[in-house]
């Protein structure tokens, strides 16, 4: 997202006006491409509905829809995305945190390979996360309330990650993830990766490692 700019406008209505967009997000890249996000908020200011246009204001414009579901807690618990042929993304919480994730979508090819490609050529992938490891036995709080969706959980937010920047995509998770198992195919193939955190005196993280000491991406964070 390096170079991108994220425009928020919040149009206050009625009750009754709730069916209509609450608010926008006009995101333009580095390249001047301009994708819209017209959101309508649940009565907690999170998203529930979006259409997205891609390429807005031009003749390749491009129309899709996101539909969020939250918890009782006001956890964002699924997300369903119509580009692509259809995107269904659950995440399941416990005491907080979030423990899976599991997204699956349809393909234009025929992945089960018996000669036909229908609704049951699903390409499926998901995350566990842990809060604790034989490094550190206490999970340590998300006190900056940080929810890395695309790089820790394993969730495809593209630019709908800047309603979360807003504040409009429900609770973070109670405590900072420390490792995922992610498995990103049919074969049950599974890639470990680790995370490392440095917090500050106040216990706010200031880097973040994903990877080893050998190889990692490095994230910094500046309260």
């Amino acid at each position: 997202m390096r170079g991108e700019k994220a425009v928020f406008e919040y149009f206050p209505g009625t009750r009754a006006e709730a069916s209509i967009n609450s608010a926008r997000i006009t995101v333009t890249d580095e390249d001047g491409d301009i994708t819209e996000l017209n959101l309508q908020l649940n009565s907690d200011g999170y998203v529930e509905f979006c259409n997205s246009i891609d390429h807005a204001g031009t003749p390749d414009a491009n129309e899709f829809t996101w539909k969020m579901k939250y918890d009782a807690d006001s956890h964002l618990i699924e997300m369903r995305r119509s580009e692509g042929g259809g995107e269904i993304t659950n995440i399941t919480y416990k005491d907080g945190d979030v423990i899976k994730t599991s997204t699956r979508y349809t393909t234009d090819s025929d992945i089960n390979g018996d000669g036909v490609i229908d609704s049951n050529d699903e390409w499926k992938y998901q995350a566990t996360i842990d809060y604790v490891t034989t490094g550190v036995t206490v999970p340590i709080k998300n006190k900056g309330c940080l929810m890395m969706f695309d790089e820790l959980l394993d969730v495809d937010m593209d630019e709908m990650i800047y309603a979360y920047y807003g504040g409009m995509l429900g609770k973070a998770t109670k405590h900072l993830p420390l490792a995922g198992h992610y498995t990103y195919d049919n074969s049950g193939n599974t890639t470990e990766q680790n995370f490392s955190w440095t917090l500050n005196d106040n216990g706010y993280p200031t880097e973040l490692l994903i990877g080893s000491e050998e190889e990692n991406e490095r994230y910094t964070f500046a309260w």
